[in-house]
């Protein structure tokens, strides 16, 4: 209750109101109904207009609804009650770099007070924010200073192994994939990238292994098919790498890699009708999207995925 009364200054017969309504709030946006999530954190707001917490819900809830620009106004309110937040201002900034402002982040932080600057969060932010303008070697200076300060910082290993993996660096990739996946070997996406490294060097069995271990943690998912579909494609067996990328379609029929990967194989097997479908599939979905979705298949370099 002392808790509750430091978050949202309520007088004490409403706090246990208000305490039940932020849990069944985070409780529906866990189960993905936003709308009724964000309906209850306003109605807290009503209650107090100073509740950050509500403020962050909300903000969470449009970033998961892809309203970018509605999470960033929501967490930069959060922020007014609660300015020395590192978790916070990694939301802001994520909320930044979905909307394609990359510039943005480092003004926040050039704002922001020494205790959130010199958190790890913060230049792990600042190193997104480099790499989407692919300033490389700024953002990997970013990382390795977020590490100095967190040895364990969640996702700094990852970025570097994937900017890594974007500049060809595949050894570098691998180790630093390896060593986020000993810190949290259930990261289903640093393993994907790991197998689709171990790929590239030719470590087949390796990349098999890895993808199985996916599998076991996160099946029917499209990048365990996708993996898995370029892995048999790299051992000449067409018809099973063709019926993975299939499935990896039907699981998310708007990620443009394997609509062009199944599109290669289609057409080096003589089927060319289809072959000309995937591909137009694919070119209308790469038109749509940015480079830094992490799929590859662009021109410019893939920037950093959001890791979270």
């Amino acid at each position: 209750m002392s808790l509750i009364a430091a978050f949202c200054p309520l007088i004490l017969g409403r706090a246990e109101d208000i305490h039940a309504t932020l849990e069944r709030a985070e409780e529906l946006a866990k189960g993905r109904k936003g709308e009724e999530s964000t309906r209850l954190y306003r109605q807290v707001l009503r209650s107090d207009p100073q509740c950050w917490q509500a403020y962050v819900g909300i903000g969470r809830n449009h970033f998961a609804a892809g309203e970018y620009a509605d999470a960033a106004a929501a967490f930069q309110k959060a922020l007014e009650f609660q300015p020395s937040d590192p978790k916070l201002l990694n939301w802001l900034g994520r909320s930044y770099l979905q909307q394609h402002h990359p510039e943005k982040i480092s003004e926040l932080l050039s704002r922001a007070n020494s205790t959130i600057t010199n958190s790890a969060l913060a230049h792990l932010l600042l190193a997104r924010a480099y790499d989407a303008q692919d300033k490389v070697d700024e953002a990997k200076q970013e990382i390795d200073r977020a590490l100095t300060i967190d040895p364990r910082c969640h996702g700094a290993h990852f970025a570097h192994g994937f900017i890594d993996w974007s500049t060809g660096e595949l050894l570098n990739a691998e180790r630093e994939l390896r060593q986020e996946l000993s810190l949290d070997p259930h990261e289903s996406l640093a393993a994907y990238y790991l197998a689709e490294v171990l790929e590239k060097q030719g470590k087949l069995t390796e990349a098999e292994g890895v993808l199985k271990e996916i599998g076991q943690e996160v099946p029917n998912t499209y990048l365990y098919e996708l993996g898995l579909g370029k892995l048999h494609e790299r051992k000449k067996n067409n018809p099973l790498a063709a019926e993975h990328y299939r499935e990896a379609i039907r699981l998310d029929e708007k990620q443009p890699e394997a609509h062009y990967r199944l599109g290669v194989i289609l057409r080096a097997q003589g089927e060319t009708a289809e072959a000309k479908e995937e591909f137009q599939a694919f070119s209308q979905l790469a038109a749509q999207t940015t480079s830094g979705m992490g799929r590859g298949m662009g021109r410019m370099r893939p920037r950093l995925p959001d890791f979270d």
